[in-house]
């Protein structure tokens, strides 16, 4: 009997517990929290999103996620409707990201914001403000391992294609040079400790003074090359002034010339031929004396009459 009236007792401090369960349930659903609808826009995969996923704003839970669907107009875009309580300031500088709780994989629309600008979101055409999906920082790492993984194919592509027989022939046979090149330095090294103490020796005390010797000479030169140029272009207009005094001289000459050739030369061409025909007639005198030495003294004989002249026979 006693067992009984305590099992009796017990089911009816379950059903008591369950109805102040359920009453409580039903005053909580009296109190509904105000929300706004708002509509995510993606360009990227929501791999893990689901209907009633939780938003949450920096953290903290605000909302839920009402439908996911493409966009009619353009399939490249993931429309995601939400709803966010009141009391979040979504502002134009609001933007969201894909989340994942834990390990299960679960996925979640987290909002941020940049708080560039606190002016409420701008609302699309049918009255509902669109927020932007931002790539979460995985997706950002997932891309990026994937851009490096098509690069590294290419890479290695690239790299098979460039080591083809012949190439690997011209390799090794580059790298036999570069074997003998750094032979050839092992003994360029080996020589070098007697190149450097020649050179010390050349750079001794005596022949640095001497270069500093010649430096300083060289210098005083270079001093005295101004003084030398300016000399040398007094040279060169005295040269200039010379020149024109000769062509001057020149054409006085020239002048002289022709006035000797005009009047002096006819003058001396008559006494030449005068003095020819001098010389002619004492020729002619000296060969009569030769004939006849006598005429000097006595005359010349009277030559032998012609035809009709007296004594002509």
């Amino acid at each position: 009997m006693e067992s009984r009236a305590y099992a009796l007792v017990t089911g009816l401090f379950v059903l008591g517990i369950a109805g102040c369960i359920v009453l409580w349930a039903q005053w909580l659903a009296k109190v509904p929290i105000a929300r706004s609808p708002y509509r995510v826009v993606s360009t990227v995969p929501v791999s893990g999103l689901n209907p009633e996923a939780q938003v949450r704003y920096r953290g903290m839970g605000v909302g839920r996620v009402n439908a996911i669907g493409l966009d009619p107009k353009d399939p490249r875009r993931i429309l995601i409707s939400i709803d966010v309580d009141n009391n979040i300031p979504v502002t134009r500088g609001t933007y969201a990201q894909l989340g994942m709780e834990g390990i299960t994989g679960i996925a979640y629309v987290h909002l941020l914001d940049t708080y560039r600008d606190m002016e409420p979101a701008a609302k699309s055409a049918d009255g509902t403000a669109e927020l932007p999906l931002k790539p979460s920082f995985f997706d950002a790492l997932s891309d990026d391992a994937e851009g490096a993984m098509r690069d590294a194919r290419e890479l290695m592509a690239n790299v098979n294609a460039l080591l083809n027989p012949d190439n690997r022939k011209r390799i090794g046979t580059t790298l036999a040079s570069l074997e003998r090149i750094a032979a050839n330095l092992e003994a360029v090294s080996a020589r070098m400790p007697g190149v450097v103490a020649r050179t010390e020796s050349w750079l001794s005390e005596e022949n640095r003074r001497l270069a500093a010797g010649s430096l300083e000479r060289i210098n005083e030169t270079m001093k005295s090359m101004p003084e030398l140029a300016r000399e040398t272009q007094q040279l060169v207009r005295d040269a200039r002034e010379l020149v024109g005094q000769v062509g001057k001289l020149s054409a006085e000459a020239r002048g002289a010339a022709g006035a000797v050739s005009g009047d002096t030369l006819p003058r001396v061409n008559a006494l030449a031929e005068s003095v020819d025909r001098g010389a002619q007639r004492v020729g002619r005198l000296a060969l009569q004396l030769d004939r006849d030495p006598q005429s000097a003294i006595f005359g010349r004989k009277p030559g032998r009459p012609g035809p009709g002249e007296p004594g002509f026979q």
